[in-house]
């Protein structure tokens, strides 16, 4: 079955990711964090737009991006409390920023033949590593997904 699933962080401090994906639908459902601290994943992904809600009703987050075969550009959260979306493919590797050049984070993945999207998110020093293993998803969709995990692991972290 298409989908996403894996890790981002390590062992102790990281979220498990496990999504599923209807082609026929567009539908991406699924998990970040773990069965009961985590939160649910429900996007909609359609050729050219990638949208929906991560999180609860009241303290999840939305996501709007458009997408075309080079890159990935929208908005992360909500339009004054929320993070810009720059994202670029080349065939091989997805690059990019999310928010602004003090507040924001680095993406930087590479795309392998066998599904492993594999990396970093935020950084040398203060970033986690990205593990996914991603099936018949684009591979900027679950970048995007990467990104929406590691914003949430960052906000909870600023909670406790």
């Amino acid at each position: 079955m298409a989908g996403i699933s894996g890790r981002i962080g390590g062992g102790f401090v990281g979220y498990d990711v496990s999504a599923v994906f209807d082609p026929a639908t567009g539908q991406i459902t699924g998990r970040m964090g773990g069965r009961f601290n985590g939160k649910d994943l429900n996007l909609v992904y359609d050729g050219a737009q990638l949208w929906g809600r991560w999180g609860g009703s009241f303290d999840g987050k939305d996501l709007n991006c458009a997408l075309n075969d080079y890159g990935l550009a929208g908005r992360m959260g909500g339009k004054s409390i929320g993070y810009d979306l720059n994202l670029a493919f080349d065939g091989a590797r997805v690059d990019g920023r999310v928010g602004g050049a003090v507040g924001g984070f680095d993406v930087h993945l590479s795309c392998a033949p066998d599904g492993a999207l594999t990396g970093r998110l935020g950084g040398a020093t203060f970033g986690k590593d990205c593990n996914l293993q991603v099936d018949g998803v684009p591979w900027l969709v679950a970048a995007a997904v990467a990104a929406a995990v590691y914003h949430q692991m960052e906000m909870d972290k600023k909670k406790n």
